[in-house]
């Protein structure tokens, strides 16, 4: 596991300028508008199951864009932001000094979180793009487990599993199985990458042998047409892809967003 995670930091330290400026625009949206960082009803569900934010110890793990610590700090929240790339953590750290918002960055792998102490947050939460990076399950959630405070929740929102199999096209053709798990092993940008597309069982059964328990999951489709344009950060967009009719791929399950709570005794 660490020597994948490891060629994975390596390849998101020198991809950094190149997120940078695809990310430019959207990070100073999040105090007026936190939804921007959000998908699947995932801030929704924040809000059904946390309440308010004010004072709230929240932790993003794979925060990456760092988006939704920026949100989640513009809701009051007393945020932590741990990513395994220092390059992108550097990038967020000034972006959260223009905004004026306090945030601790902490570079870790999140399926080690070895600087984090025990039953610290309230609230763990990730997002899109965050599992293909993990190599293994069972560990991430046993260590987000450890450090969330008795009661306190884990609520996601990732790339449904049965996105996975199809090629980037109108009409499906499927590109590799389902239940091809992985590890890829991929070059991008010059560095080799490993990266992982678990089944919904996959993440399910490990979250739960992990320690936690589920209180609510949502299947839902893309909202924004830029999911389907290649580039989410993208500023054009084409609102015919929403339509299955038009986009076969529409008709699917697009976002999985889950709430897990750690037991409170």
């Amino acid at each position: 596991m660490r020597e994948m995670h490891e060629a994975n930091r390596k390849h998101w330290d020198a991809a950094t300028p190149k997120w940078r400026e695809l990310d430019e625009e959207g990070w100073r949206q999040c105090p007026e508008q936190p939804s921007v960082a959000f998908e699947g009803k995932a801030l929704d569900m924040i809000h059904e199951f946390i309440g308010n934010l004010h004072g709230k110890t929240v932790c993003v793990v794979g925060s990456g864009d760092n988006y939704s610590a920026f949100a989640l700090a513009c809701l009051g929240a007393v945020v932590t932001s741990i990513d395994i790339s220092e390059q992108r953590l550097k990038v967020a750290e000034e972006r959260a000094d223009i905004l004026g918002l306090d945030i601790d960055f902490v570079r870790c792998d999140a399926a080690e979180l070895t600087p984090i102490p025990g039953a610290k947050f309230a609230l763990v939460c990730s997002t899109n793009g965050f599992f293909v990076w993990i190599a293994d399950l069972m560990r991430l959630y046993s260590v987000i487990s450890r450090v969330l405070k008795p009661g306190g929740y884990y609520i996601f929102w990732d790339i449904h599993p049965f996105m996975r199999p199809w090629k980037n096209q109108r009409t499906i053709e499927m590109e590799k199985p389902y239940f091809q798990a992985g590890p890829i092993r991929c070059e991008e940008e010059g560095h080799i990458t490993y990266k992982f597309h678990w089944t919904l069982g996959d993440i399910m059964n490990s979250l739960l042998e992990g320690g936690l328990v589920l209180r609510r999951i949502l299947e839902t489709s893309a909202q924004d047409p830029r999911f389907w344009q290649g580039e989410s950060y993208g500023k054009d967009s084409d609102d015919s892809l929403l339509h299955w009719q038009n986009n076969a791929r529409a008709g699917l399950p697009n976002w999985l967003t889950i709430v897990a709570q750690k037991p409170s005794t």
